[in-house]
């Protein structure tokens, strides 16, 4: 008889050596379970109660399948039905999507994912791919069904998480990509476990997703940013982005013992930050998933500020990747920021004396309380506002800076990778680097200059032009026709005469 069941009560087995199986298994029963033919084996399907869906068993011999029939009735008329015990290990062809996809992360997952990977991961299977593919046996997922799925799945309400906004956004082809990337990877791992003969997601046709371009500021524009910000700590934080090509995570993460700008650094050109650690809000239940199995990355975790119960915890953790490890060189105008934060967190640490939980935080509120990510967003983007600035998200002054880097470094992506700590030097080219088009203006300017007319005598200047400066500003403007709205832009935020 297929699987572990326990010994059946000698009524049981007097009644099985009768020969009167069948009649037992029909006569009496309101749920009709009687073996069906699949292929070379018998199945049988019955449902427990407490359970929502039906429990599915195959046996090699048609005996074998009456005999739980037998054993499937007499439970229920004592009122003691119970699904199969299951021997070790479910049986690969009985295991469902849902259950195969919750030991994929606990198996894998767990020993390969950060914590934001595993909580994302966590959220698409539960709102996503268990309600329609759950329950559904892992042998019989078809490519078919993919492309059902995914094709369905555009079409749903999106999920809204506690603390988001609700706007009636449906699924988006993004978030589709995303399903399908993380099943395609357990599909992979299903064949290696041998449970599967091939992955049908391989083969599965996504709906047509255009990712959606960057907003990035032009050089222009990020300079005169820098010189209409008002507020010290939104500056430092643009200046470390720009500087430095930092996430926003390893900026606020950042800590004073990481920073060299003493005056003999500063003196020989070695000043510098160190880049070893960020800071994060993190699911509760990965970070404790991670430390069950000690691949917990966590240097700190903050004190709890909130009176509520909180999913998630502020923590110090380790950086993104081991490439994100890295020292940056200053520029002296990030320098001369970093010494006047300094001075000015020690004069309020003396002010505030006790009340000051000194985390050694570069950004830090007047009571030494960490800045959070959204803090920094909502800063940035009411500045923006009132500067009349190009609308962009924070994240896009780490892609400005490693698009200056490029045109000053003459296309040294290797220098200019040592800044990002990106793991694979084609990121900084494909993704990170932006081409504006007062660049390529003066591209073809330059070639003009270079190829077309190269040996020709240089054209006199106009005998009208008799103010060179005036000359010169209107040939910047003309260069840079974005500079003339930046600047109508900050002439607004001028007081008047």
């Amino acid at each position: 008889m297929g699987g572990s069941f326990e010994t059946l009560p000698p009524i049981y087995s007097a009644r099985a050596e009768s020969g009167n199986i069948l009649t037992f298994c029909s006569e009496g029963s309101d749920s009709n379970v009687k073996p069906r033919k699949r292929g070379q084996q018998y199945e049988i399907s019955y449902r427990c109660p407490g359970y929502d869906r039906p429990f599915f068993e195959r046996f090699g011999t048609v005996e074998d399948a009456n005999l739980r029939c037998a054993e499937i009735e007499l439970a229920r008329a004592r009122g003691d039905l119970r699904p199969p015990k299951k021997a070790g290990r479910t049986r690969k062809e009985y295991i469902t999507v849902g259950e195969y996809l919750d030991e994929y992360v606990e198996l894998y997952g767990l020993n390969h994912w950060g914590d934001s990977y595993l909580s994302c991961s966590r959220h698409r299977i539960e709102h996503y791919i268990k309600p329609y593919l759950g329950d559904m046996l892992l042998q019989h997922l078809t490519v078919h069904d993919l492309d059902t799925f995914y094709n369905n799945l555009i079409d749903t309400p999106a999920v809204v998480l506690k603390g988001h906004r609700n706007r009636d956004k449906r699924v988006s082809t993004a978030v589709v990509k995303k399903v399908h990337d993380l099943l395609r990877s357990a599909l992979n791992q299903a064949v290696a476990w041998e449970y599967i003969p091939s992955n049908p997601a391989e083969k599965a046709t996504l709906p047509r997703h255009k990712p959606k371009k960057r907003d990035v500021w032009t050089p222009t524009e990020a300079k005169m940013a820098l010189e209409l910000c008002s507020d010290p700590t939104l500056k430092l934080a643009m200046l470390l982005a720009i500087g430095c090509s930092m996430r926003i995570g390893e900026i606020l993460g950042l800590t004073w013992d990481c920073v060299d700008i003493s005056p003999r650094s500063v003196q020989h050109g070695t000043a510098s930050v160190f880049i070893n650690k960020e800071l994060k809000r993190c699911d509760k239940s990965s970070l404790q998933s991670l430390l069950r199995r000690g691949h917990s990355d966590i240097i700190l975790t903050f004190p709890e500020w909130k009176q509520s119960e909180s999913k998630t915890s502020l923590v110090l953790k380790g950086p993104k990747t081991e490439s994100s490890i890295r020292r940056i060189f200053l520029p002296q105008t990030v320098i001369d920021a970093l010494i006047v934060t300094h001075n000015e967190q020690d004069k309020m640490k003396t002010f505030v004396a006790e009340a000051y939980q000194d985390f050694n935080l570069v950004f830090a509120h007047d009571t030494g309380r960490p800045y959070e990510e959204r803090q920094i967003a909502k800063k940035f983007k009411d500045f923006i506002q009132e500067a009349g600035l190009p609308s962009v998200v924070f994240h896009s002054l780490r892609h400005c800076s490693t698009s200056i880097k490029l045109e000053i470094s003459n296309g040294n992506i290797k220098a200019v990778q040592g800044d990002t700590g990106h793991a694979q030097a084609r990121m900084v080219t494909d993704v990170y680097a932006h081409t504006h088009d007062d660049v390529r203006r003066n591209l073809a300017k330059k070639l003009e200059e270079d190829f077309f007319r190269r040996g020709e005598p240089q054209k006199q200047a106009s005998a009208a032009s008799s103010d060179p400066t005036l000359e010169q500003a209107l040939q910047l403007l003309q260069d840079n026709p974005q500079l003339a709205q930046l600047l109508l832009a900050a002439s607004k935020t001028l007081p008047p005469k």
